[in-house]
């Protein structure tokens, strides 16, 4: 039998509906443990649900009963996590926190972004100097606890290396990934007058969803030859009905997702890309495959999107609101050379972000901790 690794995260599949929760997160963990396999490893995965166990792509899924949230930890998950995967070999736990309070001898963490950085935030919030520390103090457990913690961004690193001087030695630097050969330019330019806006985000605030509704309305209305398409799932149901019924009431303005294989395509219709997130962000999925399609990108200055959009070169970052993010858009609209040269640009810098260079550098982590 071969070693076993077992991942833990807080949701993959929802924890009680049959519905599969499909972003950059869980797309991200599905190639981990297709590398992870290719390697030799069998992988199961827990999370958040009701004793259930369900299949994804040949992977085992476990349900453990707690939603029991601290601070953004979850110690009843972590201990439950811990039991249930006493026979396997390693761990890898998909958010950093999740190691609080134990981890397996062998582990690896993920930071997939700064995720408290959004207004609402706790511990931030409300002055509660107490519950502050005591969110330092899990973060630092947590950190002590795993071997390595892989880091999708350098922000997150930064931080760390702020708060808890010297640490920075215990990340490892892995930016997201994509498929350039399968995200790649369209082969025939489009002659059809129409300039196509796209958002392939989740439909969340902190996504910039709010601000990027207001400016199709404003500039649909402005251009008739503009059109906006929003593609990504909702939180909910009840989300994306809202959503279809918003987009039913407007003209050349759209809503839809489509399964992963399905959005190269996607990508390859539009002719500018907005990824304006406002927080909770990394070095973005969607904006790498927007840029890998040879598409500018208009980006939030959030999390690890400074890592990959060059102001001026391959795209725009902009404190996001209303206005700014109007501006950009439309000087874009208004410029088809800029838009085309941009677009090379984005093309030349996701080549540096290739999949298999992000496959190899996790096969050295994998190789170094798990001996």
């Amino acid at each position: 039998m071969g070693k076993r690794v077992a991942i833990l995260t807080t949701n993959f599949f929802h924890p009680v509906e049959e519905r599969l929760i499909m972003g950059g997160a869980e797309r991200y963990q599905v190639e981990l443990c297709c590398l992870l396999r290719n390697m030799g490893f069998e992988v199961e995965v827990w999370q958040i649900g009701n004793n259930w166990t369900r299949e994804f792509d040949g992977v085992k899924i476990h349900g453990i009963p707690t939603q029991r949230n601290e601070m953004y930890t979850f110690p009843e998950l972590n201990t439950l996590f811990y039991e249930a995967s006493l026979d396997f070999d390693y761990a890898i736990y998909f958010v950093m926190s999740l190691a609080y309070p134990v981890a397996k001898e062998k582990s690896i963490g993920i930071s997939h972004g700064i995720y408290w950085d959004w207004p609402g935030a706790e511990p931030f919030t409300g002055g509660n100097f107490h519950k502050e520390q005591e969110w330092f103090h899990r973060q630092h457990v947590a950190l002590r606890n795993l071997q390595l913690v892989v880091s999708v961004d350098t922000n997150t690193i930064n931080f760390f290396q702020a708060v808890f001087p010297g640490s920075s030695w215990k990340f490892r630097y892995i930016p997201n990934f994509v498929d350039t050969e399968q995200y790649c330019p369209p082969k025939e330019p489009r002659n059809d007058g129409i300039i196509r806006v796209l958002f392939p985000r989740r439909l969340a605030p902190a996504r910039g969803l709010n601000e990027a509704l207001k400016v199709a309305e404003r500039l649909t209305n402005r251009y008739p030859n503009v059109e906006f398409h929003f593609c990504g799932r909702g939180h909910t149901d009840e989300h994306e009905q809202l959503m279809m019924q918003w987009a039913r009431r407007r003209e050349r303005c759209y809503y839809y997702w489509k399964p992963m294989d399905l959005m190269p395509a996607v990508y390859q219709l539009a002719d500018i890309v907005i990824i304006p997130s406002r927080s909770t962000e990394g070095t973005s999925l969607s904006a790498l495959e927007a840029m890998s399609c040879g598409k500018p990108v208009i980006a939030g200055l959030a999390g690890g999107l400074t890592d990959i959009i060059i102001h001026g070169y391959n795209g725009y970052l902009i404190q996001i609101n209303v206005t700014n993010l109007e501006a950009a858009i439309e000087e874009l609209i208004q410029d088809s050379d800029k838009r085309q040269k941009m677009g090379r640009h984005a093309r030349e810098v996701a080549l540096a972000f290739r999949q298999e260079i992000w496959a190899q550098r996790w096969a050295g982590v994998i190789e170094e901790v798990f001996k």
